[in-house]
């Protein structure tokens, strides 16, 4: 049901698969995502996406599995998670299309502290739907977003910003289209791919 593991079988020398739980269901006008995944510094995975159920537990787009079990991250989003990551301090970042998290309005990115979803500043604008598609951390645990915004934190910031903490700030003039996709490299620079039709363009930042 939309998320399983892979584990290596010695024995067998193959891989097998198996799952989590009973997986994830539901929705609204969204069919059953998980179009997110990452991990937190104590091991637990955290799966974001368009479900409304995880492991039969009432999840709303965003859950954590500590092993055993799935559970819900306060009372989620109101919309569908694209993006997850982990600061250094092992908080979470979550973007995609909501506007709420938690109860609280956050406008398409938002942090959670182990207790409770805040906003990262004013987050994101400029556009219709100024979704964020895209995170990463930068070694010097500064956050990167991409996406359809053109705005961040009322910075012009042309579908791709920066978060150091307490600001956003542009990264240079931009791009002219959504930033899908974000890494960092071994030496510290990072990569950026997107495009809206069917060419796919890849960036790379160098300071």
């Amino acid at each position: 049901n939309h998320i399983a593991r892979a584990r290596w079988d010695e024995p067998s020398d193959s891989w097998s698969w198996a799952s989590f739980g009973s997986g994830m269901a539901g929705g609204d006008y969204w069919p059953t995502f998980v179009m997110s995944l990452t991990v937190l510094p104590e091991g637990h995975l955290v799966a974001g996406g368009s479900f409304t159920t995880a492991g039969g537990v009432s999840a709303n787009r965003i859950a954590q599995w500590d092993g055993s079990s799935w559970a819900p991250l306060g009372s989620g989003m109101n919309d569908l998670v694209e993006a997850l990551t982990a600061l250094p301090n092992g908080d979470l970042v979550a973007g995609g299309w909501f506007t709420t998290a938690g109860g609280s309005v956050v406008n398409f990115i938002a942090r959670w502290d182990g207790s409770s979803w805040s906003p990262l500043g004013s987050g994101m604008c400029g556009v219709t739907y100024p979704v964020v598609l895209a995170l990463t951390v930068l070694p010097n645990g500064d956050l990167v977003a991409g996406g359809y915004f053109t705005t961040a934190g009322g910075v012009l910031a042309n579908r791709i910003a920066r978060w150091d903490g307490s600001s956003w700030a542009s990264l240079g003039s931009g791009m002219n289209d959504q930033v899908n996709a974000l890494a960092v490299s071994p030496n510290g620079r990072w990569l950026a791919s997107g495009g809206s039709d069917s060419r796919v363009r890849l960036w790379r930042w160098e300071r």
